[in-house]
């Protein structure tokens, strides 16, 4: 039996890449979680819940007062890498930008949670409509493209 005779403070003792890997894969085993109940109460159900949960994504971007592509690219890239440990890289100027999943923490973690290659496939087109719905909300254009484990984002005027 194991016993702690007193109250024992916790101090965080985690490093950031072992943060980045819990934090990704809690949410990644949330959001395939509800997904997986979701889609079975129909595909209305499933787009309310995906309209509703980019709301707050979109807020903290204008709240940025990001507008361009590449003050938008740049945000996403911070975010993305300083929230879910994902290698990035990015480019581009005021008109067209591009960022480039090298490695991206959601990705690897929901793959992790056991995503099969059907739903492979609904995220990479989730992804696609996403990243398109997103550039619309700043009066872009966007679209991805996919190559192997990489994935580039590119957002134009």
């Amino acid at each position: 039996m194991t016993a702690v005779a007193q109250k024992t403070e916790v101090k965080p003792t985690w490093t950031t890449d072992k943060m980045h890997e819990m934090f990704s894969h809690m949410m990644a085993n949330n959001y395939m979680s509800a997904m997986q109940v979701l889609c079975k109460q129909g595909e209305a159900v499933t787009k309310e819940y995906q309209e509703v949960s980019k709301k707050p994504m979109i807020a903290y971007y204008k709240k940025l007062g990001v507008t361009t592509p590449i003050e938008i690219i740049k945000a996403k890239a911070e975010f993305e890498t300083n929230m879910f440990g994902s290698k990035i890289e990015f480019w581009g100027d005021e008109k067209e930008a591009h960022l480039l999943y090298n490695s991206c923490g959601m990705w690897n973690a929901m793959k992790q949670c056991g995503m099969e290659k059907a739903q492979e496939e609904k995220m990479c087109a989730s992804m696609e409509n996403c990243v398109k719905e997103f550039a619309q909300e700043f009066g872009l254009k966007g679209e991805v493209k996919f190559e192997g484990e990489k994935a580039t984002i590119t957002l134009r005027k």
